[in-house]
């Protein structure tokens, strides 16, 4: 359908000088054809207004969708050429920037909500929802724009966060720094290492005190850029010292402990009637013997590593075996047996004595 009437300029972007030429309605595009008809025209160069038309051209940019409908707008451009002999720019084309910027192939209005979208859902998720709302991008396109987008500028950090994260689990690893005072990261860097943290340190003079974890690089790397910054243990990391400090005192004491005796609910020792467990069959203690030797072998392998002086990440690929485990044999005095766990507590504890004697 094609209509040549004045359609509700409110519909198209407020833009100064701008006349709706043509109409054109099909069953899933619509596409106006718009004129410029502002004069005089400044030279983007040298500023100097001019009347002395050289051509025009056309150009195709998105808006945004109607009723799910894709909507084109053709400019008719005009050009002009520069009164100025000396201005290096000759011949110029008028700019429309309110509409649409220099090179671009979508409206401003529909760049902003593209960008909107991309911060809010990313990649991925925004061309999704862009695509049911009418419009068509790229993942790609939505990461560009936000790479593109001004940074808004913030105060220098004073108190920030350093921690790693995996890119490759295992292999390759980045690191994170985080505003404390603003609870957002403000820096990637590409790896761990003192030298890369000790660069981006120099770089912020400002800061007072880096919260950190035990790795020794961010140590070295910290003390050889600013000596003076305060450091501490973060929270999390401060935790796990106090959890694997308490893991080792126990399972160094896990024969005194059980022979603690643990109060009831109510506050009394419990009853001496013991519960007699079910003899286990001999497949389950050939399989519970087999496993046991298995990681008695295991104990004594990374013993033998440790003690040639290989670190944990180089056991953990040489035996396949989970840091936990292998920091738990590096650890242990001796041989870490498994234990029974407790027994829980049961609605029928105050009727046990009563069952063992019928």
């Amino acid at each position: 359908m094609k209509q040549s009437s004045k359609l509700p300029m409110r519909l198209l972007p407020k833009v100064s000088g701008l006349q709706l030429a043509e109409t054109f309605i099909g069953d899933d595009t619509i596409s106006f054809t718009l004129e410029s008809t502002s004069v005089p025209v400044a030279c983007p160069v040298c500023g100097h207004e001019t009347h002395r038309l050289h051509s025009h051209y056309r150009r195709t940019v998105a808006d945004l969708p109607w009723s799910g409908r894709h909507v084109k707008l053709l400019l008719r451009v005009r050009k002009f050429r520069c009164p100025r002999t000396v201005c290096p720019r000759r011949i110029f084309t008028e700019r429309l920037p309110v509409l649409v910027e220099p090179y671009a192939r979508k409206t401003t209005r529909l760049r902003e909500v593209l960008e909107l979208v991309g911060f809010t859902l990313g990649g991925e998720g925004g061309a999704r929802l862009i695509r049911r709302l009418g419009m068509s991008v790229s993942p790609t396109t939505l990461l560009r724009y936000i790479r593109d987008a001004a940074i808004a500028s913030y105060p220098a950090p004073e108190v920030v966060g350093v921690d790693d994260f995996a890119l490759l689990r295992g292999r390759r690893y980045g690191t994170i720094i985080v505003d404390q005072q603003r609870h957002c990261p403000i820096e990637l860097l590409p790896d761990r290492s003192a030298e890369t943290l000790a660069a981006w340190v120099r770089k912020h003079p400002s800061l007072r005190v880096i919260s950190r974890d035990r790795s020794t690089e961010y140590e070295r790397g910290i003390e050889a850029s600013a000596p003076d910054v305060v450091e501490v243990l973060d929270r999390w990391h401060l935790l796990k010292n106090l959890r694997e400090a308490a893991e080792r005192v126990l399972e160094h004491n896990h024969q005194a402990l059980c022979a603690v005796k643990i109060l009831s609910s109510s506050g009394q020792e419990p009853s001496s009637y013991e519960r007699t467990p079910k003899p286990r069959a001999a497949k389950e203690r050939d399989a519970s013997q087999a496993a046991r030797r298995k990681r008695l072998a295991n104990y004594k392998k990374v013993k033998r590593l440790h003690s040639q002086r290989m670190n944990m990440l180089a056991i953990c690929r040489t035996l396949g075996l989970s840091r936990e485990a292998v920091r738990r044999n590096v650890h242990a005095d001796s041989f870490p047996e498994r234990r029974r766990p407790p027994r829980q507590p049961s609605m029928l504890d105050s009727f046990e004595p009563c069952l063992g004697k019928r």
